[in-house]
This record gives structure tokens, C-alpha cells and sequence, in this order.
């Protein structure tokens, strides 16, 4: 394994001399699929395909292949995507070397901030319904494009090296690929660590702000191997470990009671966003809005909104009212707030377990009994955010999707369990502290799987 290793670092640390070869062919290729389509033929017929129209070709590019595909390989590489190939995060880092030198605010700093931005993303993605409609893709990554660009000129580099603030502490996709990183193989680790908490460095070599011989844990780093010395007795190197090993030790790698809140509430607000266009639910609650509505005379409800914020299309026939605005985000905060209250209860009743074996506060255990419950999570993620990924399988194989979703939920299922019960016995608890911790476990799970199984099937209802 340690030649493995030694070999592995050789050649990330040559492969990154052309990092910024990738970023700008990455560039290229985001502006290609996103701008050239737009003046060609627009998709109005069934027998229409990705292989025959160059719209419907990058809607499949984009949401079929880059985005589940960037969530899958933070399994096996870790944010290397963020470190190698993204254009936005590259771009920020490009001009912070020009950008004013702004202390960053602490709200900017705080790590709820990522987790916020995934959220309202989220959201705003699901009422420009940019799966669907091209240009509102382009005017969402425009946007964000735009931000993350006026981050780097805003909070640039003080000492000519670039900073990537926008990574670090905006990206709306931060948070997910931090907590897929967990669960991932590869790490970057100090060869001769300074013990103690994790810090964090303005001034220093990574651009994620990362103190370097303090690193504990992956969610910050974008693996772009400034850091890495194989050859030097210091410095940092590359190790290969066990999938969630990360997770199954968190009390050394610097666990986050913000990152939990990411961890409960993601789940439900990216299934929500799959299962609202066909969820009975969903239909119910907008038109008791728009009873309401209507009822106090809120005319306004019923007047569309700027283009920037809901989808306005022609081609689709779509032209979203304040009244879709509200109802779309309602449903999705709701459902995201729903799941999340009972994850938190299986967190509070799991550290509850641990009361008298760990010395941490109740919110300490909290955090490391929360975290045993981010392999389902992120499979929910996976599955509410990549459905287009999902929705091609069905295209190619039929029916089979199916059955290939459910073996997915089942690994997930096992292996989340496997990784939880490698935790417990860390702590050898007694019997009932035992049996509670496992009934929290199991009770997260379920409800995990159960919202799994509802992008499985989506117009599933109980009435």
C-alpha cells in the first residue's frame, strides 16, 4: 500500500503542472455546452433525443453527466474535481491575484454559510427549472459564475499566491462534496502533524485556507496538490484508505456540528425537489395556496415573476406565477425541515446512548452520532439531485432502472449499518445504552431509505 501511495502522489504532483490546461479546456467546454446550443434548433417534438438536438444533448451533458458524476468520484479521489478541473473555482482563484485584499467578514466565515448556499441554490434551480430549460441554466450559471469571479476580486491574495474564498466558504456544491470527501478514499495528510484542533490560515500554501500541519479532515481540501512533497521528510502526502473510515473515526478528523445541519436537512430538500412535479402532495398544497390566495385577494400571487428567478419559457409552455414560486419553495423547505427533525431526534437519542462513556457535551456526541448517518444522506442527494443520470439508465435498460435503484439502496442500506456498528464498538457500551444507539441508528436509516424509495417512486401517496 505504501508504494501504491508513493507512486500515486508522483503522479498527481505532474499531473497537477497542467491544472490549469484542464480549468481552461473545463472553461471552454461549460461555455460551449451552455451558450452554443442556445442558437440552434429548439426541441418541440417527442421523437427529439440528447443524439439529435444539440439542447436536449447539453440539458443531458449537464445533469446527466456532470453533476452525479462529479458526486460519484469525490468516492474514489475526493474533491479533486474542485482542485483539477472546475472552471468557476478556478476562475475565482485566477483573478483573486488582482483582487482587493477585504477581511473576510465572520458570517462569511462560518460554516453554515456553505450549507446556506446549497440550500437556496437548491431552490432556485428547482423554480428556474434549469433541468428543463436551457436558458435558465444559463442564466443560473451565469450568475453564479458571476459571484464567484467578484469573490476572488473582492477577497483576493495578499501575497501572490491564489485563494480560492469562493471554494472555500460559497460554493453551493461545497457542502456536499465536503461531506462526500468523508466517505472518500483518497486523502491528503501531514506527514508530521502539529496535533491540536484543526486551524485555518489566510496567509498560507492552500488556497482553501487550510493550516496545513493541523489537517484532520477533507472536506476543504480540492486536492490540487500544491501541498504534496513525496520526496521530503515534511509537508503532506497521499494515502488510499477504506471507504468512510473517515466517518467511522470522526472523533479524530475534526468534526462539525454545522456540517450536520447540512447533513440532516440536504437529504429532504433534494428529494423534495425530484418528487414535487409528480407528487399528489405538491398539487394539493398549491392549489389550497391559490384558494387562499384568491380568497384574500393576493392578486399578485398570480402574476409571473423576473425571469432570473422562475422559469419563463414559451417553448416549454411553462410561465411560473409568484404562486408556483412560493409553493415550490414551501414544499421543499418543508419536506427538508420534516426529515431533518426526525434525523435530529435519532441524533439526540444516539448521544443520549453515549452519555456516560464520552465526556463531550450533548451537542458533541450529537455531532459524532449525526455523522453515521452520511452515507444514506448523500445517496438521497445523489439520487434527488442526479436524476437525470438515473432517468437515461431508464431510456437504455427500460423497467431495470428500477431494480438497479433498489440494489443501489440496499448497498447503501448495509453499508451504512456496517460503518455505524464499526463506530459502536469503539465505545463498548453496555446493554441498553447499546440498544439505544441502535434503535437511532436503524430509525435514521429507515426513514433514509424510506425517502429514497419516494424518488424511486415518486407519485407514491398514502391516501
Amino acid at each position: 500500500m505504501r508504494v501504491l501511495q508513493a507512486k500515486l502522489s508522483q503522479k498527481f504532483v505532474q499531473l497537477a503542472r497542467y491544472t490549469r490546461y484542464f480549468q481552461l479546456v473545463m472553461l471552454v467546454a461549460l461555455a460551449a455546452l451552455l451558450i452554443v446550443p442556445l442558437f440552434l434548433t429548439v426541441p418541440q417534438y417527442a421523437w427529439q433525443t440528447p443524439w439529435n438536438n444539440a439542447q436536449l444533448f447539453s440539458e443531458w451533458a449537464l445533469w446527466a453527466i456532470w453533476y452525479p458524476g462529479t458526486l460519484l468520484s469525490v468516492l474514489l479521489v475526493g474533491r479533486l474535481w474542485c482542485g483539477f478541473f472546475c472552471p468557476l473555482g478556478a476562475t475565482s482563484e485566477w483573478v483573486s491575484h488582482l483582487g482587493a485584499h477585504v477581511r473576510l467578514p465572520r458570517w462569511l466565515k462560518h460554516p453554515m454559510t456553505t450549507a446556506c448556499s446549497f440550500l437556496i441554490v437548491t431552490i432556485w434551480a428547482q423554480t428556474l427549472d434549469v433541468r428543463d430549460d436551457l436558458h435558465a441554466a444559463l442564466v443560473l450559471f451565469g450568475i453564479i459564475f458571476a459571484l464567484a469571479i467578484g469573490c476572488g476580486l473582492l477577497f483576493g491574495s495578499e501575497k501572490g499566491r491564489g485563494r480560492r474564498v469562493w471554494c472555500r466558504h460559497l460554493c453551493p456544491i461545497g457542502s456536499v462534496l465536503g461531506v462526500f470527501s468523508r466517505l472518500g478514499r483518497l486523502n491528503v495528510f501531514a506527514k508530521q502533524p502539529s496535533g491540536g484542533a484543526e486551524g485555518y490560515r489566510d496567509d498560507g500554501m492552500c488556497p482553501t485556507n487550510i493550516e496545513l500541519r493541523s489537517k484532520q479532515s477533507s472536506r476543504h481540501c480540492i486536492k490540487c496538490m500544491r501541498c504534496v512533497k513525496p520526496q521530503s521528510r515534511g509537508g503532506m502526502a497521499i494515502e488510499v484508505r477504506e471507504v468512510g473510515s473517515e466517518v467511522a473515526h470522526i472523533e479524530q478528523h475534526a468534526p462539525c456540528f454545522s456540517e450536520l445541519w447540512f447533513i440532516w436537512l440536504a437529504p429532504g430538500l433534494a428529494i423534495a425537489g425530484f418528487v414535487w412535479p409528480s407528487s399528489p402532495w405538491f398539487v394539493s398544497w398549491r392549489q389550497a395556496l391559490g384558494h387562499w390566495a384568491l380568497a384574500h385577494h393576493w392578486l399578485w400571487a398570480l402574476r409571473p415573476g423576473p425571469s432570473w428567478l422562475m422559469n419563463e419559457s414559451d417553448v416549454l409552455g411553462q410561465h411560473y406565477m409568484w404562486l408556483d414560486f412560493i409553493a415550490i419553495s414551501s414544499f421543499m423547505c418543508s419536506v427538508a425541515v420534516l426529515f431533518a427533525l426526525f434525523l435530529i431526534g435519532c441524533s439526540y437519542f444516539g448521544a443520549k446512548s453515549l452519555e456516560k462513556i464520552h465526556s463531550g457535551t450533548l451537542i458533541e456526541r450529537m455531532s459524532l452520532f449525526g455523522y453515521q448517518l452520511a452515507p444514506l444522506a448523500m445517496l438521497g442527494i445523489l439520487l434527488g439531485l442526479g436524476t437525470a443520470l438515473f432517468s437515461s439508465l431508464k431510456v437504455v435498460i427500460g423497467p431495470s432502472e428500477i431494480i438497479i435503484l433498489l440494489i443501489l439502496l440496499v448497498i447503501a442500506f448495509s453499508f451504512n449499518v456496517f460503518n455505524a456498528n464499526g463506530w459502536l464498538k469503539q465505545y463498548q457500551l453496555p446493554v441498553r445504552p447499546l440498544l439505544l444507539a441502535w434503535v437511532s441508528v436503524l430509525a435514521g436509516c429507515l426513514l433514509l431509505a424510506v425517502a429514497t424509495m419516494w424518488t424511486i417512486f415518486p407519485s407514491f401517496t398514502m391516501s
